[in-house]
């Protein structure tokens, strides 16, 4: 699958830091970089279009990265690969449409006119995501690796069936969810 990283701050040796990511995505790499923001990503090119990330909107304040795969995407509208669908979702479910979601994923979204960003695994985090933050530096990647390279400390895995929000503007959490409800009620 392919890889992906983001950082808040000015990163001066990008391909030290994304070595180890580019083997998972080696069919191209694209930065993209908004007010101070970096956007990396690594495509691996298995089947279909060539599809460039990030994904930006026209207005060009909501940027996301995706690494996996989503099964139902063509359920919402005639997409050219299933990561085209997830700003769309977004804008019509806000922080909910990673619910809607069947696949294996994780996906890093920042909505700059919202001053919000959102991390999130599927239900069983197949598709790793790592982030820290250390004081104003943020840092979000698909491997521990870049983070580490990036000496980015108190790197914290995800958890499975997990979707954290954060205020961009002072990295605080301001939400947690569940992607998918489980009833372990017995009966």
């Amino acid at each position: 699958m392919c890889s992906f990283l983001i950082f808040n701050w000015l990163v001066k040796n990008i391909d030290y830091i994304n070595y180890f990511l580019k083997f998972r995505g080696p069919d191209n790499t694209n930065v993209f970089s908004y007010k101070d923001f970096t956007f990396l990503h690594n495509l691996l090119h298995l089947t279909g279009k060539f599809t460039i990330q990030p994904f930006v909107n026209k207005e060009k304040d909501i940027v996301c990265l995706f690494n996996g795969e989503i099964y139902n995407y063509k359920s919402f509208g005639n997409y050219v690969s299933d990561g085209c669908c997830l700003i769309d979702l977004y804008i019509k479910y806000g922080i909910d449409f990673i619910s809607k979601l069947d696949g294996e994923f994780a996906i890093s979204l920042f909505d700059f006119k919202k001053d919000i960003f959102i991390i999130s695994t599927d239900v069983f985090a197949t598709k790793p995501l790592w982030y820290s933050i250390n004081k104003n530096r943020l840092g979000i990647s698909t491997y521990e690796s870049a983070l580490i390279r990036s000496n980015m400390k108190k790197r914290i895995k995800l958890l499975a069936n997990t979707t954290l929000v954060f205020k961009i503007s002072n990295l605080r959490k301001i939400e947690e969810r569940r992607v998918f409800k489980f009833n372990f009620r017995q009966f």
